[in-house]
């Protein structure tokens, strides 16, 4: 499909303003009486977009709604299943780990080594810094908002939000258990109880849910299965309403997960990259005795009638793997080193909400998130610890966590009406702090036979005061508007420490006092030793060595660098409501990502980058429409983004090629999307959406030495202008049938579904021009769905699902290192295969959910 981006605007507008009026002279015109009975309507979709709730038809803002009705049609829900909701959306793997995701919303998402995603993911109004699987059980909803925020939420983003809201405590006793068998061993059970311990002062929710399920990929090598779900949620929420007026809500959520990790699958190799095994050229007088390669390609302490420790050997080596791995498929893997994931976080929000008049509201939200990771990944999927991300796992073994953070949140929100209720307002500030939690190892990586271990403190904070407005001009026409002014401060502290792994510092030594080191005296040689490959300091930054290869004459010091970053973002707008309740709205604003601070950087490099800003204009209509009975509903939205100072991870030439994070090009993303449904006969619900992005960086001259455009430059310098943008499909969209069965209500609902999703091509990471392979070719799937709810009139629900019923094959992340540069390794993560089961429901009391 091809549209010219100048021109999609002017199409939506010539679409919305065409439908509108052709439909509006067939169109049943709702009295007063009847758009008021519309507007308390129990099914409207409420939102919160704005801070406050209103009808999802009557904001202005590009919002989707996921209900947990979603969620429980699939057998374990992950981010992923979004996209099939809400258009303009993206949810890939990162890295080597399938449960560290990156969110992007039209065009706008996360770069490898960034401070900061430019999609800012909430749990109950506080800002979290990682929404994973197992965070989505007893929902009430989840709000996808699209575009820059910040004049009415805690944390400013160029990119949108993603809103997860838990089910609030209820004044009724009640409850329900729910259970799910399927296929790969499926088994969850979760639940939830309503307790009003007084009745509307002092309400309790309990809830849980637990959830296994076997891999889809076999490690030959271990035994065990990757792509495996293990986890367990618990949440607690207290409602305290002392008297009228005052309600304060409190939410402790916890997720703990041990699972077997991540199946990255070799699926290339270029034998010509420059940095196939830069240990040996460095190392090769010591490493090349000392080691040798096994029969399964890993690199070892050298015993007899081994393969030498070399480059071409290793290279060799990968090349045979490769050949048996494709041979096996994708679904089989054979890798000797450590692969796991666990986690375990804790998300506290405490809200209070006080009605200082009829008119006015003081609301607090305060949120302590702790996160605490360890994983060990494949990083290039190949023995012989090319690159292995192994952290804790790594020979030195330090059992100190990945990641070891802690987030304060505090926001303080004062809204009311004024004006006869023309005026809407608020007012806010907001504050927050981001630190580490206790010791962490932020990059435990084996290189080759050199085991690195990099420590990075990084601190952050944020202060921020915002401000809205909304005026009803008339009863159709509103005006609003926002400003917010961010002040983002960082500092971190950053050493990196190496060793080597069993009988490295031995070799080492024995070497320097032999015949090919210049038989050194042993006390000079225990000195150039020790100082080169020095006792790490698990989990502190300090002074390295005192000299050596590395350390230079007085070693390796630890470097603080502090960064302040300031920023005024704002928001205006305006809508329309016609005659027949059709919304239209069109808006303006500017988004803001903080800039941050680069761990190391070449000599005359500054380490910091700059924020990077968006400028954002869209149009968009909200239509309910009546055709003599037939129910159509169509949300449209377009809109231009200029996107400026884009953070992205470079290469910079030097002795050695350093990675780190830069301002790179500015950019422009078009598009359109709509959310469109269809009820033409009773019992019949027909749905779509569909999202066009059209995203191109601006062209730059590449520099003179290694065109960062051409994948067989030995050196590769810089960001190629033609990398498409990461995880952005240029087309998406889904199409959904639901058919209510027409039996008596005696026998209760009983409903049939089908969804199709599908996408274009996608780039997989940052530089897909140096490597195309990186981008996955387009692809759909189809879910089926058939549920019967309030079995025979008993509070019982049953429910059938299969999700990728023709069990396509695609990918969702990938390592492209394939470029002559890099490290010549090509690993990719797949998407989960064909998958059923049942799910059954029990519900008790005065709990409907």
């Amino acid at each position: 499909m091809k549209l010219r981006s100048s021109k999609i605007g002017f199409f939506v507008a010539i679409m919305a303003s065409t439908s509108s009026a052709a439909i509006a002279q067939q169109v049943e015109q709702p009295s007063a009486d009847t758009a008021n009975e519309e507007a308390s309507n129990p099914n409207d979709i409420i939102v919160t977009a704005r801070r406050s709730e209103e009808r999802l038809q009557d904001v202005p803002v590009a919002v989707s709604v996921i209900m947990p009705d979603t969620i429980d049609a699939k057998g374990t829900f992950n981010p992923i299943d979004l996209v099939q909701s809400t258009p303009g959306l993206a949810v890939s793997a990162s890295i080597a780990d399938r449960a560290n995701l990156t969110y992007t919303i039209r065009g706008q998402g996360f770069s490898f080594g960034t401070l900061f995603p430019a999609v800012i993911t909430y749990f109950n109004e506080a800002p979290v810094t990682r929404l994973t699987q197992g965070s989505f059980f007893d929902i009430a909803n989840i709000q996808v908002l699209r575009g820059p925020q910040g004049v009415n939420f805690g944390r400013v983003t160029d990119g949108g939000n993603v809103m997860v809201t838990a089910q609030a405590p209820k004044n009724d006793f009640g409850g329900y258990v729910s259970t799910k068998l399927g296929n790969y061993g499926l088994r969850s059970a979760s639940g939830a109880i309503n307790i009003p311990i007084v009745e509307d002062k002092v309400l309790l929710r309990l809830a849980f849910e637990t959830t296994r399920r076997n891999g889809f990929t076999e490690n030959l090598a271990s035994g065990k299965d990757l792509d495996n779900v293990s986890y367990e949620g618990y949440r607690g929420s207290l409602t305290l309403r002392p008297f009228d007026g005052l309600e304060n809500t409190t939410t402790v959520n916890y997720l703990t997960t041990d699972d077997n990790g991540t199946s990255t699958v070799a699926t290339g190799f270029n034998p010509a990259a420059t940095g196939l095994l830069p240990t040996v050229g460095q190392f090769s007088f010591v490493l090349s005795g000392a080691y040798g390669i096994d029969s399964r390609g890993s690199v070892v302490p050298f015993r007899a009638g081994m393969t030498p420790f070399t480059a071409p050997n290793i290279a060799a080596s990968i090349q045979s793997q490769l050949a048996a791995q494709q041979a096996r498929g994708p679904r089989q893997v054979s890798l000797n080193d450590p692969i796991f994931s666990k986690r375990k976080n804790v998300y506290v929000v405490n809200s209070t909400t006080v009605d200082l008049s009829d008119s006015i509201e003081l609301k607090n939200v305060f949120g302590y998130i702790r996160e605490k990771e360890d994983n060990a990944t494949t990083f290039a999927p190949f023995n012989g610890s090319i690159v292995t991300q192994c952290h804790s796992a790594c020979p030195y073994g330090t059992g100190l966590p990945y990641y070891n953070n802690e987030q304060f949140s505090e926001e303080l929100r004062l809204s009311g009406k004024a004006i006869n209720n023309r005026l809407t307002w608020s007012i806010g500030g907001y504050m927050d702090e981001q630190r580490p939690a206790g010791p962490s190892e932020n990059a435990g990586i084996s290189i080759g036979v050199i085991q690195r271990v990099g420590v990075l403190i990084a601190t952050t904070t944020s202060r921020a005061v915002y401000g809205s407005a909304e005026f009803a001009v008339t009863d159709k026409l509103k005006l609003n508007g926002g400003l917010r002014y961010t002040q983002d401060k960082i500092r971190s502290e950053q050493n990196t420490y190496l060793s080597l792994v069993d009988g490295g510092q031995a070799a080492l030594l024995a070497f320097l006092t032999g015949p090919f080191g210049g038989s050194l005296p042993a006390p000079v040689a225990n000195f150039v030793v020790a100082s080169t490959f020095a006792p790490i300091p698990f989990g502190k930054c300090e002074l390295y060595g005192v000299g050596g290869f590395f350390g230079g004459p007085t070693g390796t010091p630890c470097l603080t660098r502090n960064a302040t970053f300031n920023s005024t973002t704002w928001q205006v707008g305006a809508s329309y409501k016609t005659d027949g309740g059709q919304l239209l709205y069109a808006k303006a604003s500017k988004g803001y990502r903080p800039g941050g601070v680069n761990g190391t950087a070449p000599p005359g490099v500054d380490p910091s980058y700059k924020p990077e800003t968006d400028v954002s204009l869209e149009l968009g209509l909200k239509a309910d429409w009546n055709l003599n009975g037939v129910l159509l509903r169509t949300n449209l939205a377009a809109y231009s983004d200029r996107y400026k100072s884009i953070q992205k991870n470079v290469v910079l030439s030097g002795t050695v090629p350093v990675s780190l994070v830069q301002n790179v090009n500015n950019g422009r993303i078009k598009g359109i999307e709509a959310e469109v449904s269809l009820i033409p006969v009773e019992g019949l619900t027909l749905g779509g959406t569909f999202a066009y992005t059209d995203a191109k960086f601006d062209k730059k001259t590449p520099p003179v030495v290694g065109n960062p455009c051409d994948p067989t430059q030995a050196t590769t310098v810089g960001f190629c202008s033609n990398n498409r943008y990461n995880s952005v499909p240029k087309t998406q969209f889904t199409a959904s049938i639901e058919y209510k069965l027409p039996v008596s209500e005696d026998m209760g609902e009983m409903s049939i579904g089908a969804l199709l999703y599908n996408q274009s091509s996608v780039a997989l990471n940052d530089t897909s021009a140096l490597n195309f392979r990186s981008v996955e070719k387009g692809y759909a799937t189809i879910d089926l769905t058939a549920n019967w709810r309030g079995i025979m009139g008993h509070p019982v629900d049953l429910g059938f699902f299969v999700t990728n019923l023709t069990d396509k094959l695609y990918r969702i992340g990938t390592n492209d290192l394939m470029q002559n540069s890099s490290v010549g390794t090509l690993g990719s993560i797949y998407a989960a295969p064909r998958m059923w089961g049942f799910n059954m429901k029990y519900r008790f009391g005065g709990d409907a959910s």
